[in-house]
C-alpha cells in the first residue's frame, strides 16, 4: 500500500507547529537503540551541565533509573522515588539562586510537553514546570543533593532520541476488528517480543479500555520469555487461558501477531497455551495471512475516488472534468456536505430542506437514491461509523452529537443522542466537527477550534457516550476548522492559519506537524484524506498532496476539474 504522506513527528515545544519543507512517507520510527550512550557524571561538569546531563540520563528507565541515580548523592539516590509518570520537558533553563564553593541551589524551569505514563502511554501536556535543585561538591565532583520531586523529568531531545512509538492491538467489542493502543518504549524494548506481549497481557490504556476488549482472560500470563526460533520466528508460551473457544483464541492470536508484526518481529508465530497449541490446526505456527481478516491497516478497495461538493451537488472528479455522482445528490442544488463510506457503496449527506430553513441528514447508496434520517437547524459534516458499518451515521445536530442506525431492512432508523457531557470538562465551545475513526472506536472532534479525541463507549444504562476525552495536541491551538482520519492512527487537520494551515496529528501523544504549505492559498476550508492522499480546499479550489512511485510530492498539485473556491473535497 502506498504510504500516507506525513511529516517526521517528534515531541516539539508547545508554542507552534513544526513545519518541514517536504513530507515523508508514513512509517514506524526506525527501531534502533539509543543514538548516544547514556550520560554519566564527569568531574569537569559544572552544576548546570550536570543537571542537564541528569535530565538526559532519566530517559533510561533501566534498573530503576540507575543511570540517573549516579548523579545523586547516596542519601538523595535512596530517597528519590522515580516511579510513576514521567514529565517530558522542553526549553529547559536553569537559574542559580545561591552559590558557594561547595554548594549550589538552582531553579529548573521548562515547558511540559508530554506525560509518559508508566505503561508507556504518552499524553499531550502543556504548562510550565519549575522545581528547585540543590547540589553539593563531593570531592572533585558535583552531585545533586536533597529531595527531588517524585517521578522522572526527561529532556525532550533525549526522549526523541531514545524512545520509539509502537502499537499494541486490542479487539473492538465485536471481537472482529483490531484497535491500536500506541505506547512508547525505551531503546530496543520495542523489538523485544517479551516486553510487547507482557504489555499486551496487562491490557489497554485506561482511556481506551471502555471501548475495547482484551482477549487475554484474567490470570493469563506469558510463561518465561518469548523465544526466537532458529531460522526465524517467535515461540510464545501462554498460561491461564482455560476454556476459551476457537473464535476467541483466533482473535487473541490476531492481537499477538499484528502487535509483533507492527514492531517488525516476523513470523512464523508458534503460540502455545497451557502446554498445547493455541489452536490445533496452527501447531506449526501462524502467519499474518492466517488472521488477515483482522489486519488493522487493511482498507476496502473502491474505484469511487475523489468527489466534490460544488454548487449544492455531489460530483465525481474524473481526469477530464466532473460528472454528477448519480441519484438525487448528483443533480441537487442543496447538498451542504457529504461523506462516502470506505467501501464506496454508501453515501450520507446534509442537504437543505426545500421550502424551509432547516437541514436534513440523508443516507443512501452511492450513485443511487437517499432517504432522510433526521433533521435540524444545524448539522455538521456527517461521518460513517467506521467498522460499525454503512448503516451507522454520526453527526452533530443542533449542537448535540447523534448516532443514527438504520436497520437492515431499511424500514426505519433509531436516532440516539450521544452523551457528550465529558467534552465540556476539556474544551468549551460548539462542536463543529465529529468524525469516527476507521476502526469505529475513537472519535475526533473540533470543539471551539481545538481538536479532541474521545472513545465511543456504552454506559451502564446502555447509552452511547463519548468517554475519556483529551486534547489531541496542544500545538494545534484553537484554529482547527476541518479534520479527517487518514488512518485509524493519524488525523489530518485544516487550520485557519497562514503558518502550517494543514497539519498531521498522530494519536500516539506526539504533537502535530505541519505539511508543506508553500503553494497553499489560506485559508484552508476543508480537508479529507486516506492512506495515500490528502486533499484540501483553499481559496482557489482543491489541491492534492500524495506520492508518485512511492516518493512523496514536494508541493500541492491543483486538481484542475475542481478548481473552484467553494468546492469541498470528499473521499471514501
Amino acid at each position: 500500500m502506498v504510504g500516507l504522506l506525513v511529516m517526521a513527528i517528534v515531541l516539539a515545544a508547545c508554542g507552534g507547529v513544526p513545519d518541514n519543507s517536504s513530507p515523508q512517507p508514513i512509517e514506524s520510527f526506525k527501531r534502533e537503540g539509543p543514538t548516544n550512550a547514556v550520560p554519566v557524571p564527569q568531574s569537569d561538569m559544572d552544576p548546570e551541565a550536570l543537571v542537564r546531563a541528569f535530565l538526559e540520563a532519566t530517559a533510561s528507565p533501566t534498573d530503576g533509573h540507575a543511570a540517573a541515580r549516579r548523579f545523586l548523592t547516596a542519601p538523595s539516590a535512596q530517597q528519590w522515588d522515580e516511579r510513576g509518570d514521567a514529565i517530558i520537558l522542553d526549553e529547559i533553563n536553569t537559574f542559580v539562586d545561591q552559590r558557594s564553593q561547595n554548594s549550589v541551589r538552582m531553579r529548573l524551569v521548562g515547558d511540559n510537553v508530554g506525560v509518559l505514563k508508566s505503561n508507556g502511554q504518552l499524553l499531550p501536556a502543556s504548562g510550565r514546570v519549575e522545581t528547585t535543585i540543590s547540589l553539593v561538591r563531593v570531592g572533585e565532583q558535583w552531585l545533586i543533593d536533597g529531595p527531588l520531586p517524585n517521578g522522572a523529568m526527561i529532556d525532550r531531545s533525549r526522549f526523541v532520541a531514545t524512545y520509539r512509538s509502537v502499537s499494541l492491538y486490542f479487539t473492538d467489542r465485536t471481537h472482529q476488528h483490531l484497535v491500536s493502543d500506541p505506547r512508547w518504549l525505551y531503546g530496543n524494548q520495542d523489538a523485544d517480543p517479551t516486553v510487547l506481549l507482557n504489555r499486551l497481557i496487562e491490557g489497554p490504556a485506561e482511556d481506551l479500555a471502555s471501548g475495547v476488549d482484551n482477549g487475554f482472560p484474567s490470570g493469563s500470563a506469558l510463561r518465561g520469555q518469548a523465544a526466537q526460533i532458529s531460522g526465524g520466528g517467535v515461540r510464545v508460551e501462554l498460561t491461564g487461558l482455560g476454556t476459551l473457544g476457537v473464535r476467541d483464541r483466533t482473535s487473541l492470536a490476531a492481537q499477538i501477531i499484528w502487535t509483533l508484526n507492527a514492531a517488525d518481529i516476523g513470523g512464523p508465530y508458534v503460540i502455545n497455551a497451557d502446554g498445547a497449541p493455541l489452536v490445533p490446526e496452527r501447531s506449526a505456527g501462524w502467519q499474518p495471512a492466517d488472521v488477515k481478516a483482522f489486519d488493522p491497516l487493511a482498507t476496502p478497495t473502491t474505484d469511487v475516488g475523489l468527489n466534490i461538493v460544488r454548487d449544492g451537488a455531489l460530483l465525481k472528479v474524473t481526469d477530464t472534468g466532473t460528472t454528477p455522482s448519480g441519484g438525487s445528490l448528483g443533480t441537487s442544488r442543496d447538498v451542504r456536505s457529504a461523506s462516502i463510506s470506505s467501501d464506496g457503496k454508501a453515501v450520507t449527506a446534509v442537504v437543505a430542506s426545500r421550502g424551509g430553513p432547516g437541514l436534513q441528514l440523508v443516507l443512501g447508496t452511492y450513485g443511487g437514491e437517499v432517504s432522510p434520517l433526521t433533521s435540524g437547524t444545524s448539522i455538521t459534516r456527517p461521518s460513517f461509523g467506521g467498522n460499525q458499518g454503512n448503516d451507522a451515521v454520526w453527526a452533530v445536530v443542533d449542537g448535540k452529537p447523534v448516532r443514527v442506525v438504520r436497520d437492515s431492512q431499511n424500514s426505519g432508523q433509531v436516532v440516539s443522542t450521544v452523551d457528550e457531557a465529558s467534552i465540556a470538562t476539556i474544551a468549551r465551545g460548539p462542536i463543529t466537527e465529529l468524525q469516527v475513526s476507521p476502526d469505529g472506536v475513537r472519535v475526533a472532534l473540533i470543539v471551539g477550534g481545538q481538536v479532541l479525541l474521545a472513545v465511543i463507549a456504552t454506559n451502564e444504562d446502555g447509552q452511547v457516550t463519548l468517554a475519556n476525552p483529551r486534547i489531541a495536541a496542544y500545538n494545534v491551538g484553537n484554529q482547527a476548522v476541518s479534520l479527517s482520519w487518514a488512518t485509524s492512527s493519524t488525523l489530518m487537520v485544516a487550520r485557519d492559519a497562514s503558518d502550517s494551515p494543514v497539519v498531521q496529528l498522530p494519536i500516539n501523544g506526539a504533537p502535530a506537524s505541519g505539511l508543506i504549505s508553500g503553494n497553499v492559498a489560506p485559508p484552508v476550508r476543508a480537508v479529507t484524506a486516506d492512506a495515500s492522499n490528502v486533499y484540501i480546499g483553499d481559496q482557489r479550489g482543491i489541491l492534492r498532496l500524495g506520492s508518485t512511485n512511492g516518493q512523496p510530492d514536494q508541493y500541492w498539485t491543483e486538481v484542475e476539474p475542481a478548481m473552484s473556491p467553494t468546492a469541498i473535497p470528499v473521499l471514501p
